[in-house]
């Protein structure tokens, strides 16, 4: 086998294993829901252990795919493969009961991987016109999964406000790249992270802007955001863990991956813009989700707020070139993937079990399934920003960014940080009591094991990695590092 195929097998699988799963649904109809879940968890799994391995041997550098398409292993590449397929098993697993009596099944497991196909490239992704076209497979695949029940308007309608809002989105980005190709005159990161400050000041603001505007309406950044509370609350949960946990995640990697040649150039600054639009998402998501007694609808608006605390550290990194804003932006990628994932996983389960998602409806479900209702309030708390798990070390490193970055802006966008974090406390603490502490005369049913395994799995690691962080951290820091040479060491 080339090298190039071995260090993208984490890639090549997941396609693969779409067309396997497409087949095996359809030919087995009807009862070949479960197995075809586990032949994707397979699959999640390969690209999993193979890009863990792969980094534990060293195997970094540029390569192309099939003479074509510009690739690169790096320890940012394989950060990414191993967040969206860990949550990728989980879904996948969680997914085999949860879709057992839903029709459809030869669409969901193809275009679920496929998804994570188009995340795993944005990682890989050489140039500006790969990370496009890998964005956009991971884009177009989740537009089929929110709108998969087309038997409900609900996901149809949201399904629908999500295609032209994203993309109208990609077609921004779209004009920003053939900016940066007609005046750059190449589409390579690495060379761009020199040619790009060559660009005339007016082009490459422009630039700027369009990736912003296009790739921030992907990852809701406010007021890009409207899109996302109708699709994550009405795609299927398993789903909605992934929206929320890793895609939206990926769009802002993406923006800065695609933004971030610009880092070293000292004529453009753009990364206080980046701050204030954080400060702006965090509170936006926050206020939103206050009022929310819909679960899920509750939960997708804090995963606005959440966005906002990773696009603070990033701004905080490219304003100041504080890396703790890199690392601790990149941790709580790895975290929100965990805690937001299972706190849809958690909440779908409860709609599985009493077909609401109404928090008035669900009072005291968490007395009936208490492994799963102790899991949502671990995440809950970790999402909060609550000690000692993960969500609260991943926020102190951004707000120790902005410490060791000085001044006032950096101060203020400190206080909204904590603040925010406290304040979201009103809506996750009543919700957490609702669902835990309220009386409930709800008979005891059986939780299947894979429905119940993946949410106390990742409750598990959110509360292993808040107490033992080095483990986690040496994930970040490596892609952290690799980030910041791709950006001109800025």
């Amino acid at each position: 086998m080339p090298a190039s195929w071995v260090a993208a097998l984490p890639l090549i699988a997941l396609p693969i294993g779409a067309v396997v799963t497409y087949f095996q649904a359809r030919l087995t109809r009807g009862q070949g829901a479960p197995w075809a879940g586990l032949t994707a968890f397979a699959f999640n799994l390969i690209a999993f252990g193979s890009a863990a391995m792969l980094q534990a041997a060293g195997v970094f550098g540029v390569f192309t795919l099939f003479g074509q398409v510009p690739l690169e292993a790096s320890a940012f590449a394989y950060f990414v493969v191993l967040v969206a397929t860990g949550l990728g098993m989980a879904v996948s697993l969680y997914s085999t009961t949860y879709l057992r009596e839903e029709p459809g099944v030869e669409r969901y497991y193809p275009l679920f991987l496929l998804m994570i196909t188009g995340i795993v490239g944005i990682g890989y992704a050489a140039d500006l016109f790969s990370l496009f076209v890998f964005f956009e497979l991971m884009a177009i695949a989740s537009y089929g999964l929110v709108a998969y029940d087309v038997s409900d308007w609900e996901p149809l309608e949201a399904g629908m406000k999500y295609v032209v809002m994203s993309g109208t989105g990609s077609l921004i980005a779209l004009l920003g790249i053939a900016l940066i190709y007609l005046f750059a005159g190449t589409l390579d990161l690495r060379a761009l992270a020199s040619a790009a400050g060559q660009m005339p000041l007016l082009a490459s603001v422009s630039a700027i802007g369009m990736l912003i505007a296009g790739f921030g309406l992907k990852a809701a950044i406010v007021p890009l955001h409207t899109w996302l509370p109708d699709a994550h609350s009405a795609a299927p949960s398993g789903i909605s863990a992934m929206l929320s946990g890793i895609v939206i995640q990926a769009g802002l990697l993406t923006l800065v991956r695609s933004v971030g040649m610009f880092a070293a150039s000292a004529a453009i600054s753009f990364g206080l813009l980046l701050t204030l639009l954080a400060v702006l998402t965090m509170t936006v998501g926050n206020l939103l989700a206050l009022h929310q007694r819909d679960l899920k609808r509750m939960l997708a608006f804090s995963s606005i707020a959440q966005v906002g605390y990773i696009v603070l550290g990033f701004g905080l990194a490219f304003e100041y070139g504080v890396i703790s804003g890199l690392d601790g932006s990149l941790f709580h990628v790895l975290n929100h993937a965990m805690m937001k994932g299972g706190a849809f996983l958690a909440a779908g389960l409860f709609l599985w079990y009493t077909g609401t998602r109404d928090l008035d409806r669900l009072a005291g479900i968490g007395r009936v399934a208490p492994w799963v209702g102790a899991s949502f309030a671990v995440f809950a708390l970790g999402l909060a920003g609550v000690p000692p798990i993960a969500g609260f070390l991943s926020k102190l490193l951004i707000a120790k960014a902005g410490l060791d970055a000085g001044g006032a802006w950096a101060l203020f966008a400190v206080i909204a940080l904590a603040a925010n974090s406290v304040f979201s406390l009103a809506y996750y603490v009543p919700a957490m009591n609702r669902i835990l502490f309220a009386p409930s005369d709800r008979p005891r049913r059986r939780v299947p094991w894979t429905m119940q395994v993946p949410i106390v799995g990742l409750a598990a690691l959110t509360v292993f990695f808040g107490l033992v962080p080095e483990v986690p951290l040496s994930l970040v820091t490596a892609a952290s590092e690799a980030l910041r040479q791709r950006f001109g060491g800025a």
